[in-house]
């Protein structure tokens, strides 16, 4: 007769009956197997103290994070490492600088550019035709942060930057903020499916989808759609109704009509009248 597979007895003891009242199985209804009990012992791995060897391994990875960002060629779509330091900024209230270059104004569009919080103008004079930098500066919470772009809440809006306009971003205030692990508060269910089904599971949450992948402005603004929004290009102010989004344009619907826009060119848009 052969043993059980589980209990190793024959005839089986256990029956391979799941327990009435499973405790912390990792979503299985049976028992695990126990484990052989072995002579454990403990050796230091380091004739330094604990704190000493602390510093000493922050120094190497400093090191070698340094020899790796020399070693390596720059690559302007590789954003990943810049979209999980946002990430860590999460909640946060920040200051972004954005940069933009205009033409000349003409009374609409310096109307909208106060409406706008247009900060800073530095001019320059190029072959007699006036031409315009601006430093732009927006302040709020920041929200979250993609494979190309960061968002700030503000009161009742929410505002999109893409990292090719942003010039700097800082902290408002002083305070730091204390961010937990991702998961580390996530149910069985949660840490189950993310470990046996993780592509069906990620795929449905586009939260997920962002913080693991990275998700592209053009993406997200899809979620907005039939909102009104604002903002700029390097060349004009533009708001209205969003009504579509493709991958490199976004269309607007005014008084005008309908306008195209390149999202490449947007500095930053504008989410208005959002509920949080």
């Amino acid at each position: 007769m052969n043993s059980c597979s589980n209990c190793f007895n024959a005839p089986c003891s256990c029956e391979m009956q799941p327990p009435v009242n499973p405790m912390n199985l990792f979503g299985s209804p049976f028992d695990c197997k126990k484990q052989i009990r072995t002579r454990r012992f403990a050796s230091p791995n380091s004739p330094l103290t604990p704190e000493e060897l602390d510093e000493l391994q922050e120094c190497i990875e400093a090191i070698n994070d340094l020899l790796r960002s020399l070693g390596s060629r720059s690559d302007p779509n590789n954003t990943r490492q810049l979209q999980l330091h946002f990430l860590s900024l999460r909640g946060a209230r920040v200051k972004a600088e954005i940069i933009c270059g205009i033409e000349q104004l003409d009374e609409d569009e310096e109307e909208i550019a106060l409406d706008l919080d247009v900060d800073e103008f530095d001019t320059i004079n190029d072959m007699n035709e006036r031409k315009c930098i601006e430093v732009l500066k927006k302040k709020g919470k920041l929200a979250t942060a993609g494979r190309d772009f960061i968002r700030i809440n503000q009161v009742g809006s929410a505002v999109f930057i893409l990292y090719s306009h942003l010039i700097s971003i800082a902290r408002d205030n002083c305070a730091p903020e204390e961010h937990e692990p991702e998961f580390i508060c996530a149910n069985q269910d949660t840490r189950r499916e993310l470990t046996f089904n993780f592509g069906e599971f990620v795929s449905k949450n586009k939260d997920l989808v962002n913080l693991f992948f990275g998700i592209p402005l053009h993406r997200q603004l899809k979620e907005f759609l039939g909102k009104d929004v604002k903002g700029k290009t390097g060349e004009e102010f533009f708001c209205g109704t969003l009504v579509k989004v493709d991958e490199g344009n976004i269309r607007i619907l005014n008084k005008m009509g309908e306008e195209d826009i390149n999202i490449d060119e947007i500095c930053f848009i504008e989410v208005l009248d959002i509920n949080y």
